[in-house]
């Protein structure tokens, strides 16, 4: 069942889905509605997708349908398993089917573009069925967290052919301020755990700076401001620090994605026979945070460990 509300959309603009509006994803959706392109949406929780619906985009009750109507459809969702399952569809069994999934319900000349930090491997997959099935695909992975969903500045990392790319310029174009094509099909993602690689061990960094400021009894506010403007600055260091300062662990970027992505990167790196002890230090940590229930924080939430470490607990 699809909702009959229709947006005002402009008809010279590609019709575009949009599966999976949470953190991210409702704001990514909602510059390409505001743009003036026809919205199809699905969300596992309708909620989440309520603002887009009272702007005027379409919902749909499954991925396959917002595919059926979509001239374009990009998908935004958390794990490398609920990526494969919405393009390749499950069966009644469980199995693999592709009648549910976008590969099969899209029509002739469909663009997906998966922006979800997934696997080289399965962005391979996803690329080289949609050929066969007279589709287009690229990974597009994304780093800016929130603040960079909400104000359309996010790093665009893309994989595919030179082709599909061109296409999907024009859209990723008001989604973020860098939009890159780094290769073939998977090399989004590969460019997209580089990123996570240095995110994590650089949470790490800031961290242990304000913990170690903390215990000499400096002010860690006053340490950040200071620091952020010198050779240790950081994106993190600027955004996330003062929120875990003022004990605002709300997510920008879940923490549980975050170790999804390390765990990810390392297996990468062990099939490549690369080592990489300070993204396996950042596991371990992480690994705590999740270990005492903070996986639906924001990635900041790590800076709390230290504190509490400090205070014996």
């Amino acid at each position: 069942m699809t909702d009959q509300s229709s947006p005002v959309a402009s008809s010279s603009l590609p019709r575009i889905g949009f599966v999976g509006t949470g953190i991210m994803g409702r704001s990514m959706a909602g510059h390409l509605l505001a743009a003036g392109h026809e919205l199809h949406v699905f969300n596992r929780t309708r909620e989440k997708a309520e603002p887009l619906l009272a702007g005027g985009a379409h919902w749909h009750d499954d991925p396959g349908s917002v595919a059926a109507a979509s001239d374009v459809v990009i998908t935004m969702l958390g794990l490398p398993t609920d990526v494969e399952e919405v393009y390749f569809g499950r069966g009644d069994t469980g199995t693999q089917s592709h009648e549910a999934g976008l590969l099969n319900r899209s029509r002739p000349g469909t663009l997906l573009i998966d922006m979800t930090t997934s696997s080289p491997a399965l962005a391979q997959r996803i690329a080289s069925a949609a050929t066969a099935c007279g589709l287009a695909a690229i990974d597009a992975p994304v780093s800016g967290g929130d603040v960079g969903a909400r104000n359309a500045t996010l790093v665009i990392m893309a994989g595919g052919d030179t082709a599909a790319f061109a296409r999907a310029r024009p859209v990723l174009d008001r989604l973020g301020k860098s939009v890159t094509l780094l290769g073939p099909a998977g090399a989004g993602q590969q460019c997209k755990l580089a990123n996570q690689i240095a995110v994590a061990v650089g949470m790490v960094a800031w961290c242990e700076a304000l913990a170690h400021a903390r215990a000499g009894g400096l002010d860690p506010a006053a340490v950040q401001q200071v620091i952020s403007g010198g050779a240790a600055g950081s994106w993190a260091l600027t955004n996330l620090a003062p929120r875990s300062l003022a004990g605002d662990f709300a997510p920008g970027f879940l923490v549980r994605h975050l170790v999804k992505d390390i765990r990810i990167a390392r297996a990468c790196a062990e099939e490549n026979g690369l080592e990489l002890p300070g993204l396996a230090t950042a596991e371990r940590l992480f690994d705590e945070v999740m270990a005492r229930g903070w996986g639906d924080d924001g990635t900041q939430a790590l800076y709390r460990l230290y504190v509490e470490s400090s205070r014996g607990q």
